[in-house]
């Protein structure tokens, strides 16, 4: 056999101490078996623990886990220290020196080996931060939570009482002494102590998880492990899925057990004697004696589970013979008593322990059958009776623990006194027989033969041999018991005695029960009850039937088990149930149960109580339910008191003298007709006929018992209707105390509640029908009229009518029945329930206060008031709970007219409004409940623990229930009945005047948390106050997520909770399920601070250093070591949180690994990122992030990618080391298409593409900061090679299934007429993860449609699968998306980098943009999220294909790019539309884009040569013309003429700058090359669509459509277009003949251009756009026309222009020398933006509009005058006027002076240059082209159109000279 390794269980000491492993501490590995989820044992950590073969040595071998120091162990401890294996240099994570030295120092104080104190020391040394916040407060943490309170310090002090402030100090100081050796070295021998209890904790649960399959196996994978344990530990594996493991494996364990349980009693009696006196404290010798008990404890409880399941064998004498040695040694640990609570609470469950396996082991029952001859033993089987000396060992314990008085061996005692009376009797027949023996030998010889069994061997007690001897009789004799058994009835005396015992097995079956004061688990309390039951069986002859037996058993029975107990998940197998044990002997339910029975209803109690207790205990038990229920429904007797005036009778079988008798009339139980002349109500008579045979039990009582077959639920509910009507009926049968009512009604709501559960298929499909039979049969005798849920209600109200103040205990229990009973019906009828809670005067009404609160009010909560308040919190909790779950069923309802459906629906008749106003009481009794609780003096802590948890649970539903479905709005939704409730909940907390009182128990729970003991008893205890944190967390956390989603202010609740917040902060070191819940609340507190405009409260500030440092330490360790991804992903997302919400000074411990003091050197710098930051763990697993699971993946990117957007050092940061963003390129690349993956995995789709998304977000700002540091090349060549991924699935969302959506939102309606899909669409309140619960609340619609057998399907092919399927779809398309925006930035980062120089990126961008647009072309739905996609995708193309423009990189070829923008702008069916205007404007845009690009693209023809003697490109060349062709009719002309007419429209969403860009695309197509070939075309295209009437008829209309100011923008527009169009000759021409010259000067326009105003720097908007009109439109149209027309139009031209002689002077003017101005003063009329300061005053000043003009001017009037001295066309000079305003040709010479003025003058011209518009203004900024002499770009494009007109009026001059 290989030599045991310990390398799983203490691995590599350098690896623990660096923290690159965590240890995996005994502490760790018994909180995971105790772990109900499961998810923890099956994590691999945990699970190749426990395979582990050195652990399973361990486990097998306990005394060897803390084995004292030898040879072998000082040398294993000198090689795991070596230099070798571990660093010796002292550094700033460790010192190898100090863990040596407090390794040996604990192996020498405490006697364990080297090496086991060092994997203590090690354990203590990675969990010091749980230490350190588990510590003492602050003072600064006790003003905080003074402050949060709101109140003094006396009234604070009830909170802080929780805690022990006697040790408080300021933070430094707690610090300080945190680090000192001796609290370090006491720390470690608390872990030490720890460890002990927890190694023995882990051996009990494994051994249970081992042994019970039916407690153990909650999946395949947890059975999977279980059995591979199994087989490591034992070698067994022979058995099947669930069957019960060989025993007999196990049970060399129990003598070890033993060995340590002694020890144990040693340490604990003698303390910790070798510790250094300087370092033991009071809470030391406590915890000392504490884990001794506490070994001892798990050592008996590992012992009798082996024990129990051996069967009724007997066991082994050497393991009888070893218990009772030590029992005889610490007489039973009767005397183990102490004065400490964590002490004294030890004692009971080990003095339970050590009597129920001392009476196990002499096992009374078969003792007992073997004593009397009744059994045949097995082959191996060797009875401990056969052993004198093993019976005088045990009768030496018992009597000596007799002799002392023990009361925990009292049931021992007895059991053994009739053992020993069983011995007697069986010695003195044997006495006699061998008498009677002798006589007949003397007579005659006879021989008597026994044949063996092969298998089996007869008991010899009744052999011939036996009669002459025994095996016990040497026993007998030796203690002189043979002839006398006075010592025997003194033992049975003794533990008899004023019922001793059994008060003493009551006590210990409640330590063993279901209460929260058990100590152990229900399955082991279950086990060990069922020994007393033997106890109980056996006596029962001397005993008989009694009070204090029927109590005992009544005890053992129920384990304290009550009503609100009841759950499926709590119950156990019939084979491990102690209540199905007792009905599967039939001794027992002979003696007890039946007797019980016969004895009722005369004894009404035991019976009632018998039945309810065992059936809260059959849950999992159907046969002997049904059968406790079918004595229930017909039992065959009925007892009574028999009265004087009953003579009705007859006396038969007199001879027999058994006191029999016959009815011989009716006997009427409930006669109403000698108390009442009322015309009786029809019910069901409850008469025993005559002919009945009954007799007397009792001569002295007269009581009778009657053979009368009857229903005892239908009896029940009739005396308890005659119980209210007492003057109603004249009953044989006495009235009911105020106890049997209660204990009646607990009954009837036992029945039902286990009924419904037992047949129930799902949770909202709870066996109503099961349910509705038990209140029927309750129901059948009462009056028609009612039913006995109305008899209960009744019965309630007549108590709630008193004065709740004064109502007496018993009364106050019959109240918590009702509400119990009512809490049962529930699920039943709910609809009748909540229609009685509208009207009852318990909760508040519309006029009137609930009665509730008069019990509430009383401080002192006595156990009767606290289980009513108990029960009626527990009961309001399930009315939420049952209004959320027929939310649809109560809907539909009233939708459809199916009388099925009507029939079957619980809730017909129920009305919202009743919901809503009794959930609204509700919630109104649960904040009055919680605001007083902090005043009440409940029985225990634990009570109030219950109340608050229960309490705010109902506030956390509400919430919850509320606000996490859509609509379109709460009162909408499913749940909109509770919004008023939770509204009135929300307000109670979140405004500004909340009453701090309400607070105080949620601060109170956090406080609490502390007090919850390090151990591995009392589970429920525990459970009980973690819950209640959990709960509490739960609602501060939703009420913040809640006020967010609603935008209420929520600063009060904030302030609050920052200031608990190092509590907060501390709870994950108290328990590992507190982790989470805490984490989610502060990430809701920090996301709600963060969303204010304020800066926010700094979390690391409340916290303080030394807190915060702790804090993040365990934090940063994720879920080591159990590595659970949903735990993983959580705290991820936490700390991008953090990352997101300002939370700089803790994002910056986050990323750096250090607080602000440690990570601020001394120059005042951000320190280098520590390999123990977050950050360093994120990229670090990010190295390997193939082998990642998704999930965590995402959540790891989630935080990297907030870390790079929001705290930009951090890229600087990591520059030392960016090989990580090989590995995620290298993922990006390997990774397969999402529609392909999505086939077999739609969940891993979706979740691959968001991680790609966050990829190309991480490499995009990676791009942007390493551009600032001018470093971007290198890194941006290498990501443009693996860019595939992207370029193939970036721009296309092809995941969407739109089929399924319709077809299931179709199918779901028509299932569910009233109720859309819709409805189940998830609030935003909590962040949605991809995956099933992403866009549907999948777990909502579970709870509400499983009513319904379509929701699952017969084959799981329901609407269930459907949803679920949706979900996943949608997942994907929602990754999808964030993959297109992440892409679309990485590309533009790219563009950026590379552009011009890399051609790669250029031709990716191109095909990125074809992309965009073939993708809008398809089919989308009609969801917002696809329309806003379109409009994406859009931009996307326009500014990629705006940057290939500008660097000169479009395609070549630009048919095809052109072929889909025209396709994709052809696609939209009604372009002005108000949803569609925004995506055809960026259609128009990218058009114009691609148009003005063919004048550089290979199809356009060279310079000077036609379209069709192009060879090469002739082909494209054509395309792209008959492209521009359908462009200018489809999209530009039909468009116009469309605008044009909704331009008149108000509403309509068309604005002035659509014009515009119609009119760039008309330029656009104008400047294709070739297009000058296509003028008839165009003039024929623009003719169809009557493109120039609408123009000149906008132009008429353009002073009527003017905005505020009066600007005529449309006039411009409508020229603007025309000018475009004015540029080809033809269409010149027939803008001529259409006498658009005439429209022109006729318009109103004309009129308001001809006003003096009219100029570029007008103070009046109307007058510069009519300014812009002349300058802009009218003048350059003038031209085209004149060029076009030539002479033909001159005449016309020239008196067009002396129709406005204002604008042609005021053009001359303006150009006027300053120089002339002698007042001018250039400092004094400029102002700093450059234009005038005042705007009246124009002189002087020019703008870029005025040199165009005078430019345009000059040309025409040039033009005109060569025409007319040159008799052009014919016309003679007279026929061209003159044209005037300064513009003769003798007046030109001034001009051209004015303007070789401004040349010459620069400085002048700069000052005087006034910029109109933005662009101009940019232009200014902009630098000069070099060699230009000007200084910005305004004033060089100044100059080139003064030097032209200068050109023009030049060349005029020259010309009349010669």
């Amino acid at each position: 056999m290989a030599s045991l390794t310990d390398k799983t269980y203490f691995p590599p000491l350098e690896e623990c101490l660096t923290g690159k492993n965590v240890i995996l501490s005994w502490k760790l590995v018994a909180s995971a078996l105790a772990d109900q989820q499961g998810d923890r044992i099956t994590s691999n950590a945990v699970s190749s623990f426990l395979k582990d073969a050195y652990v399973q040595h361990l486990l097998k071998n306990p005394s060897k886990t803390f084995e004292p120091p030898t040879s072998k162990t000082k040398a294993d401890f000198e090689t795991k220290t070596a230099a070798i294996n571990v660093t010796q240099t002292p550094n700033e994570r460790f010192n190898i020196k100090t863990i040596k030295d407090d390794a040996i120092w604990l192996s020498t104080n405490v006697n364990i080996s080297e090496v086991a104190a060092l994997r203590i020391v090690v354990v203590e040394f990675q969990s010091r931060p749980q230490a350190h916040l588990v510590g003492p407060l602050s003072t600064q943490d006790v003003d905080n939570i003074q402050e949060a309170a709101g109140v003094s310090d006396a009234q604070t002090s009830n909170i802080l009482a929780l805690l022990n402030l006697s040790t408080v100090a300021d933070a430094e100081t707690t610090w300080a002494e945190f680090e000192k050796d001796a609290s370090r070295r006491q720390r470690i021998l608390a872990h030490y102590l720890s460890e002990r209890r927890s190694f023995v904790g882990s051996a009990e649960s494994l051994v249970t998880f081992m042994l019970h399959s039916s407690a153990a196996i909650l999946d395949q994978e947890t059975h999977n492990l279980r059995r591979e344990i199994v087989k490591e530990a034992f070698g067994y594996d022979e058995f099947d899925d669930h069957s019960e493991i060989n025993i007999s494996l196990f049970e060399a364990l129990i003598p070890r057990c033993f060995t340590l349980l002694e020890d144990a009693i040693k340490r604990a009696q003698t303390g910790p004697e070798n510790v250094e006196e300087r370092l033991l404290t009071e809470q030391i010798n406590i915890d000392w004696t504490r884990t001794a008990l506490t070994e001892a404890i798990h050592a008996m409880t590992v012992s009798f589970q082996i024990l129990d399941l051996s069967g009724p064998m007997f066991t082994t004498p050497e393991i009888i013979t070893q218990w009772y040695q030590i029992m005889n040694t610490y007489e039973f640990l009767d005397g183990i008593s102490s004065g400490y609570d964590l002490v004294s609470e030890l004692v009971m469950p080990l003095k339970s322990l050590v009597c129920v396996i001392s009476l196990r082991l002499i096992n009374l029952d078969r003792s007992l059958l073997y004593l009397s001859q009744d059994i045949d033993l097995l082959d191996f089987e060797e009875p401990y009776l056969a052993s004198s000396e093993l019976l005088t060992i045990i009768h030496t314990a018992v009597t000596n623990a007799a002799n002392a008085g023990s009361s925990t061996a009292s049931p021992v005692i007895l059991a053994w006194s009739l053992i020993l009376q069983e011995m007697f009797i069986g010695y003195q027949e044997r006495v006699e027989r061998r008498d009677v023996a002798q006589n007949a030998r003397a007579q005659a010889s006879f021989e008597l033969e026994i044949q063996p069994n092969p298998s089996e061997r007869r008991n010899s007690a009744g052999s011939i041999v036996s009669i002459e001897r025994s095996p016990y009789d040497l026993f007998l004799t030796s203690q002189a018991l043979e002839r006398d058994n006075q010592l025997v009835e003194a033992l049975a005396i003794t533990a008899t005695a004023r019922g001793q015992v059994y008060e003493v097995m009551s006590e210990m079956a409640a330590c063993l029960g279901h209460s929260q004061l058990a100590a152990f688990s229900s399955l082991l309390g279950a086990r060990a009850r069922a020994v007393f039951l033997e106890v109980l069986k056996k006596s029962f002859p001397i005993v008989g039937y009694q009070n204090d037996t029927v109590s005992c058993l009544l005890t053992v029975l129920s384990g304290g088990r009550q009503y609100w107990d009841l759950s499926p998940k709590n119950a156990l197998s019939p084979s491990q149930e102690v209540d199905s044990v007792m009905l599967r002997d039939d001794e027992l339910k002979e003696n007890y149960l039946l007797q019980a029975r016969n004895r009722y209803p005369y004894e009404f109690l035991p019976f009632v109580s018998f039945t309810r207790a065992l059936l809260t205990g059959l849950l999992a038990d159907s046969e002997n339910s049904e059968w406790v229920i079918g004595l229930l429904l017909k039992s065959p007797t009925l007892t009574l008191e028999w009265r004087s005036e009953w003579v009705n009778y007859e006396l038969i079988y007199e001879d027999e003298n058994i006191n029999s008798f016959q009815l011989i009339g009716d006997l009427d139980l409930f006669d109403t007709s000698k108390v009442t002349r009322r015309r009786p109500e029809k019910e069901e008579k409850f008469t025993i006929p005559a002919g009945t045979v009954g007799r007397f039990v009792s001569d002295s009582e007269r009581i009778a018992i009657l053979e009368y077959e009857h229903s005892a639920l239908a009896l029940l509910g009739k005396r308890l209707e005659v119980s209210l009507k007492a003057d109603a009926y004249s009953s044989a049968l006495p009235g009911l105390s105020a106890d049997e009512v209660a204990e009646s009604v607990l009954l009837l709501a036992t029945v039902v509640r286990v009924e419904t559960l037992r047949t129930a298929v799902t949770v909202s499909r709870a066996g109503s029908e099961a349910g509705m039979a038990v209140l029927k049969e309750a129901s059948r005798a009462l009056p028609h009229t009612k039913d006995i849920l109305t008899v209960v209600c009744d019965l309630m109200d007549t108590i709630i009518q008193d004065d709740l103040v004064n109502v007496d205990g018993p009364r106050t229990a019959v109240l918590a029945a009702c509400l119990q009973f009512l809490d049962a019906a529930l699920p039943v009828c709910p609809g009748r329930v909540w229609a009685y809670m509208s009207r009852t005067a318990l909760i508040n009404g519309e006029t009137r206060a609930g009665r509730l609160s008069r019990i509430t009010g009383n401080l002192d909560m006595l156990s009767e008031r606290f289980d009513f308040l108990s029960s009626a919190v527990k009961f309001f909790s399930n009315l939420i709970e049952i209004a959320m779950l027929g939310a649809v069923q109560r809907k539909v309802v009233r939708e459809t007219n199916a009388r099925s459906n009507v029939d079957a629906n619980a809730w017909l008749g129920t009305s919202e409004k009743v919901i809503s106003r009794v959930s609204l009481a509700i919630a109104q009794t649960a904040v009055d409940i919680i605001e007083n609780s902090a005043t009440w003096r409940f029985p225990s802590e634990l009570d109030r623990s219950v109340v608050v948890h229960d309490v705010v649970g109902i506030m956390q539903k509400l919430l919850s229930y509320t606000y996490n479905l859509s609509a379109s709005g709460p009162s909408n939704t499913l749940t909109g009945s509770l919004e008023p409730a939770a509204r009135y909940v929300l307000e109670s907390f979140v405004t500004a005047s909340s009453n701090s009182l309400r607070f105080q128990p949620l601060l109170a729970t956090l406080l609490v948390a502390f007090q919850i003991p390090d151990s591995t008893l009392y589970p429920r205890r525990a459970a009980v106050v973690s819950e209640r944190l959990l709960v509490v967390l739960d609602f501060a956390t939703i009420l913040l997520r809640v006020s967010n989603y609603l935008d209420l202010p929520v600063s009060k609740l904030q302030s609050q909770l920052f200031k608990s917040a190092s509590l907060v902060a501390r709870l994950p070191a108290i328990r590992l399920s507190f982790k989470i819940p805490a984490i989610a609340l502060l990430s809701a507190l920090v996301e709600s601070a963060g969303k204010g405009n304020a800066e926010p409260p700094s979390l690391l500030g409340y916290l303080g250093p030394q807190i915060s440092r702790s804090f993040i330490q365990i934090t940063s360790q994720l879920d080591k070591p159990f590595d659970r991804v949903p735990e993983s992903v959580k705290i991820w997302k936490f700390f991008s949180t953090i990352m997101r919400n300002r939370q700089q000074w803790m994002a910056n411990c986050l990323l750096t690994g250090k607080t602000p003091r440690e990570a601020l050197k001394g120059d005042g710098k951000i320190a280098e990122i520590s390999p123990d930051s977050v950050l360093s763990t994120a990229i670090e697993k990010l190295r390997s992030i193939k082998k990642l699971p998704s999930r965590e993946a995402i959540a790891i990117l989630d935080f990297f990618t907030s870390a790079q957007n929001y705290w930009p050092w951090t890229i600087f940061a990591m520059q030392k080391d960016t090989s990580f963003l090989i590995d995620l390129r290298a993922y990006v690349r390997d990774l397969k298409s999402p529609s392909m993956v999505s086939r077999t995995d739609p969940k891993e789709a979706a979740y691959q593409a968001r991680i790609a998304a966050y990829i190309a977000e991480a490499f995009a700002m990676q791009l942007y900061h390493l551009r600032q540091l001018g470093q971007s090349q290198k890194f941006a060549n290498d990501v443009v090679n693996d860019l595939d991924y992207f370029l193939r699935n970036g721009v296309e969302v092809s995941g969407y299934n739109a089929s399924l959506h319709s077809n299931f939102a179709n199918n779901f309606s028509q299932r569910y007429p009233g109720i859309s899909v819709e409805d189940f669409k998830r609030t935003v309140l909590v962040p949605r993860d991809l995956g099933s619960q992403f866009y549907y609340a999948l777990d909502f619609a579970d709870l509400m449609l499983s009513y319904d057998v379509a929701w699952d399907g017969s084959r799981k092919n329901g609407f269930r699968h459907e949803m679920e399927t949706a979900n996943l779809n949608l997942s994907l398309v929602e990754a999808e998306i964030a993959l297109f925006h992440a892409w679309e930035y990485l590309l533009l980062e790219l563009s950026v980098s590379l552009l011009p120089k890399n051609e790669t990126v250029a031709k990716q961008m191109a095909q990125v943009a074809e992309q965009c647009l073939d993708a809008n072309q398809r089919a989308q739905p009609p969801d917002n999220i696809f329309v806003r996609l379109v409009h994406a995708r859009a931009n996307l193309a326009l500014t990629l294909l705006q940057r290939l423009a500008d660097a000169s990189h479009l395609p070549k070829d630009s048919t095809k790019l052109l072929t889909s923008i025209t396709r994709a702008i052809n696609n939209i069916e009604v372009p002005f539309d108000k949803d569609q205007i925004s995506y055809f404007r960026t259609l128009l845009k990218i058009l114009f884009v691609a148009l003005r690009g063919t004048r550089h693209s290979a199809n356009a023809p060279a310079p000077g040569a036609s379209t069709m003697s192009q060879s090469g490109g002739e082909s494209s060349s054509v395309a792209v013309t008959q492209l521009t062709l359908s462009i200018l009719d489809r999209v530009v002309a039909q468009s116009f003429r469309s605008l044009v007419v909704l331009v008149h429209e108000p509403t309509s969403p068309t604005t002035p700058e659509d014009l515009a860009l119609l009119t760039a695309t008309l330029q656009a197509c104008l400047s294709v090359p070739g297009i000058d070939q296509c003028q008839v075309q165009i003039l024929n295209i623009m003719a169809s669509h009557d493109v120039f009437q609408v123009a000149t008829s906008l132009f008429s209309w353009a002073d009527k459509l003017t905005d505020k100011s009066g600007d005529p923008i449309y006039g411009e527009l409508s020229l603007l277009f025309l000018l475009e169009l004015s540029a080809m000759p033809a269409i010149a021409e027939q803008l001529a003949c259409d006498g658009l010259l005439d429209h022109i000067t006729s318009a109103n326009l004309a009129g308001f251009m001809r006003r003096p105003n009219v100029g570029p720097l007008a103070d009046n908007a109307g007058a510069a756009r009519c300014y812009s009109i002349w300058a802009k439109g009218v003048l350059p149209l003038l031209l085209n026309m004149l060029g076009a027309l030539g002479a033909t139009i001159a005449p016309e031209i020239a008196y067009v222009l002396n129709q406005f002689p204002n604008l042609l002077r005021a053009a001359v003017d303006r150009f006027e020398a300053p120089g002339t101005h002698r007042t001018f003063s250039p400092s004094k009329s400029v102002s700093t933006s450059g234009g005038p300061n005042n705007t009246k005053d124009m002189s002087g000043f020019i703008t870029l509009t005025a040199i165009s003009e005078i430019h345009s001017l000059a040309l025409l009037t040039r033009v005109l005058s060569v025409i007319r001295m040159t008799n052009v066309g014919g016309h003679s000079a007279r026929d061209i006027p003159q044209i005037t305003g300064g513009w003769e040709d003798e007046a030109r010479q001034n001009l051209l002076e004015n303007v070789e003025f401004w040349l010459g003058s620069r400085k002048v011209l700069r000052e005087r240059l006034v910029p109109l518009g933005q662009r101009e203004m940019e232009w200014r900024g902009q630098k000069a082209s070099e060699g230009s002499a000007c200084e910005n770009k305004l004033e060089e494009k100044a100059v080139e159109m003064l030097s032209g007109v200068a050109e023009v009026l030049a060349l005029g001059e020259g010309e009349e000279g010669a």
